[in-house]
Order: structure tokens, then C-alpha cells, then sequence
């Protein structure tokens, strides 16, 4: 059942302070960071993701995608770098294709010159099956999969890399050409915003509130926002597996977050007494991750429940 931010159902009273444990799942150790010069900013930093031209890493406003099918929603894993996007597509893939669920990369997405992303779609299933956190997460940095049950598409998944959404760096940078073009595109949109128990300083977390308040404003009337608490398992709102304190970990987000659901606020005066927010929260874990001796990280996949609580979730504001 998908966690409403408006009707939370404490598990315990006991209060939990979140653990200050860094998470062992930060994917930006993969990543080589390059100077990005976006117009009107400060320089940024934004990761080499596969398959992106020399000319598209340093001009994100010449990169080009096509969403071959305006009609089936698109939920976009949105955040910054290193929050878990990456991941969270590969554990919800998992779970998905476990569950008799067809996940399959769109293989117009990018154009064709792009022979690193033919060459994603043709090994994504070793890619998402793969015990190594490392290959997943240098291989996998911008997709779009299509969820079909019994050849039925659902949704279209998005994994695309956070500078181009938000990058401390510089806050205030306009989005690319190709993040507009899906904001403003036919297809309906869920956005699963991506939030951490214990991501940077206070700043940066301020200007990703005001980040998330301006995407707000550019969204259609039919969006839907579901918030994704990652890495719940390093903090101790967990009770036992699958079960976690809500409320104390909504009230850690708004500490954190400060105003962070305010944009959010139901309007509609006949029913905002009884919801207060039009949007959904949902804790999640990917899985664990050990460093291994020859480099790397071999990562072990948490448990279903958050998978499956993770796509609830979408499955309720899709079909709402």
C-alpha cells in the first residue's frame, strides 16, 4: 500500500534519530566528473554517461531524445547525482520481470549513433542481474524502459543523470532542451522524487526544495508526485524489514527538507481539510553493498517488500 503523506499511520510513538552512516551505495564513485558550462550559471560538474558525445557532455542542450510513444506514462527517477536513481531502476526491474512483468529498454530513445545505448538495451538484462554495483552503475546513466504485463505497456521508466536535474555546483542551471521537451510532452508524467537520510549540507538541500517547487510549477495538471525515501535502511526509522516508522520519517524529510511538500498543498477547498498534500511518500532500499578487495562493490538485493511497496505506489498514481 502506497505511504499517503496526508493519512500517516505511526507504527510506533517512539521517536528514531536517523543514523548518520554516509551510505555505501553512492554511485558517483563510478563516475568520472567533467567541467560543464551551462549558459547563465556558474560551471557545474555533470558525470561522463555512456553514450553521450563529447559535444552533448559539454553542451547538454544538444542532446537528443525521442519518446516513441506519447500515450503510456512516464515515471521519471528524479534527483541529483549519487542519490540512487541508477539503482532504484535496476531493484524495481528486478522485481518487476520477478513478478511476470516485461521490462524493455525503447530503443529509439537515443539516436542511432549512439551505439553505446544499442549496446545497453542488447545486455540489459545482464546489466540489471549483475551482482556488481560498479557495472550497473557505469553502464546504465540514461535510459528509457518500457513496463508491459502480458504485452500491455503500463509505464515508461526514466533514469537519466541528475546534474541535468539538479546539481549543487550550480542550483539555479535551466534544464536542457531534452528535460523540458519531456516536461512538456504528451505523455503523463509521475515524478518519483528522490530524497536521502543524510545528503550534504543544509544549503544544497534548501536549493533542491526550491528546485523541486520550480518543477512543480512547469508540470501538467494530470502529473502525479510520489517522494522516495532511498536508503531508509541507514537510518533507524526500520522497525523490522518492511516495516518503518512513517511519521518519524516523514517528520526527518521535513527537518531535512524544509517546506519540501509545501508546493504540494491541496487547494481544492471542499477536500483539503481531509488531504493536505497531493503527493505520496514512500520509504525504499535498493540493497546492500560491500566493497570487495579487488575494487569494486558487490551488491545484494534488499528485500522484495520495498520493491514492491516502491511500485504500489506508482501503480496507484498511474491508474489515478
Amino acid at each position: 500500500m502506497a505511504i499517503d503523506v496526508n493519512n500517516i499511520q505511526t507504527e510506533t510513538s517512539a521517536n528514531a534519530p536517523v543514523s548518520k552512516q554516509k551510505s555505501a551505495s553512492a554511485l558517483g564513485d563510478h563516475k568520472k566528473d567533467i567541467d560543464l558550462n551551462v549558459s547563465g550559471t556558474n560551471n557545474a560538474k555533470v558525470s561522463s554517461v555512456p553514450g553521450l558525445t563529447a559535444s552533448e557532455i559539454n553542451d547538454p542542450n544538444s542532446i537528443k531524445v525521442t519518446i516513441a510513444d506519447p500515450k503510456t506514462p512516464i515515471v521519471v527517477l528524479y534527483g541529483p547525482p549519487s542519490c540512487g536513481k541508477t539503482m532504484t531502476l535496476v531493484r524495481l526491474a528486478r522485481y518487476l520481470k520477478s513478478k511476470g512483468y516485461s521490462v524493455v529498454p525503447e530503443k529509439t530513445f537515443r539516436p542511432s549513433y549512439d551505439t553505446n545505448y544499442k549496446e545497453m538495451c542488447e545486455h540489459f538484462d545482464e546489466m540489471i542481474n549483475s551482482d556488481n554495483a560498479a557495472q550497473s552503475t557505469s553502464h546504465i546513466g540514461f535510459m528509457l524502459v518500457k513496463v508491459l504485463k502480458n504485452g500491455k505497456p503500463i509505464c515508461q521508466l526514466l533514469e537519466a543523470p541528475g546534474e541535468l536535474y539538479f546539481t549543487p555546483e550550480a542550483p539555479n542551471a535551466p534544464y536542457p532542451p531534452y528535460v523540458d521537451a519531456i516536461i512538456k510532452g504528451q505523455n503523463r508524467k509521475l515524478w518519483a522524487i528522490m530524497l536521502e537520510p543524510d545528503w550534504t549540507d543544509f544549503e544544497p538541500r534548501a536549493n533542491y526544495v526550491t528546485r523541486i517547487k520550480k518543477l512543480k510549477s512547469k508540470m501538467g495538471d494530470k502529473d502525479k508526485v510520489l517522494f522516495v525515501y532511498n536508503k531508509i535502511d541507514l537510518t533507524e526509522y526500520v522497525l523490522k524489514v518492511g516495516h518503518v516508522n512513517i511519521k518519524e520519517a516523514i517528520h526527518n524529510v521535513e527537518n531535512l527538507y524544509p517546506n519540501i511538500f509545501v508546493p504540494f498543498q491541496n487547494q481544492n477547498p471542499l477536500t483539503k481539510f481531509i488531504t493536505k498534500y497531493n503527493c505520496e511518500f514512500v520509504p525504499f532500499m535498493t540493497g546492500t553493498y560491500v566493497k570487495k578487495m579487488s575494487g569494486g562493490q558487490t551488491y545484494t538485493e534488499g528485500s522484495s517488500i520495498y520493491a514492491q511497496k516502491l511500485w504500489n505506489a506508482m501503480l496507484k498514481l498511474l491508474k489515478g
